[in-house]
């Protein structure tokens, strides 16, 4: 029996990244788990390859800036694997690479709507159910950007300080609940963005800020999205029932990993 054996997780943005790494890490341990993006196919895939390998698991389309959509999403989820335990808020964007008197206002606005804003709609949409049970876990993937003033990539980091700040408000709502919720800063993780911030131009990003991700990646400190997905799944477990409110960094508290993998029996 897994430590999330028969309970039913809501992973966001679930395609590719550290959202696939995060649906096959709950699946591991026993989810059941349904996975979703604003687009099919990749979210297919990933379902079925967690079917494949440990069990149940559904793909559905959301726009998780979409109220209605959400709403929509969540009845399919509890339609076909059962009422949502754990939410993993992962659905994310970049947003533009720019100083922000240069940005497109429709593309910054867009980043607050998915990162944010999606966020608290998913957040919003799960609560009643998950309160009237008295059991609930949910997961919201931040970044260190939230704490980092950079240079062009206002939205992001306005995005990522304003999910964190909404972990800490929305645990005080939940005080006594039986409901929980918690930020992670995975890292730097070797993800599309990543990858996009390592190819960016001078007119994205500054020649040392580019450097910066090129180096990491050259010096292997970049991690594979299996290493915060572990941490993400124990997040979301009865191992860590006493923690509501926390903001945790997976690069600055590399022990995140270690305590995860033993409290999970990985």
């Amino acid at each position: 029996m897994g430590a999330l054996s028969g309970r039913v997780a809501w992973v966001t943005g679930g395609g590719r990244g550290i959202g696939r790494a995060a649906v096959l890490a709950l699946a591991r341990v026993g989810a059941h788990v349904a996975v979703s993006a604003r687009t099919r196919g990749e979210v297919d895939e990933v379902a079925a390859e967690a079917r494949k390998l440990y069990g149940p698991a559904e793909s559905v389309t959301c726009d998780v800036s979409d109220w209605s959509q959400v709403v929509k999403t969540v009845g399919q989820i509890e339609s076909q694997l059962g009422p949502i335990d754990i939410l993993i808020n992962n659905a994310g964007v970049l947003g533009p690479l720019a100083r922000m008197w240069e940005s497109p206002p429709h593309e910054w606005a867009r980043a607050i709507e998915i990162n944010l804003i999606g966020a608290y709609h998913c957040a919003r949409a799960v609560l009643p159910g998950m309160i009237e049970r008295r059991r609930g876990s949910i997961v919201n993937i931040s970044s260190g950007a939230a704490d980092f003033a950079g240079p062009n990539w206002t939205a992001y980091a306005v995005s990522k300080a304003g999910l964190d700040h909404l972990t800490r408000n929305l645990a005080v709502d939940l005080g006594g609940t039986g409901v929980r919720v918690n930020s992670l800063h995975p890292g730097i993780v070797e993800t599309a963005m990543v990858r996009a911030l390592r190819t960016a131009t001078p007119e994205q990003l500054p020649e040392y800020r580019r450097r910066f991700f090129e180096d990491l990646t050259a010096n292997g400190e970049v991690a594979a999205p299996e290493a915060p997905a572990i941490v993400i799944a124990w997040l979301a477990s009865d191992a860590t029932r006493d923690l509501n409110g926390a903001v945790l960094n997976a690069r600055d508290d590399p022990s995140l990993a270690e305590k995860a993998r033993a409290a999970l029996n990985l």
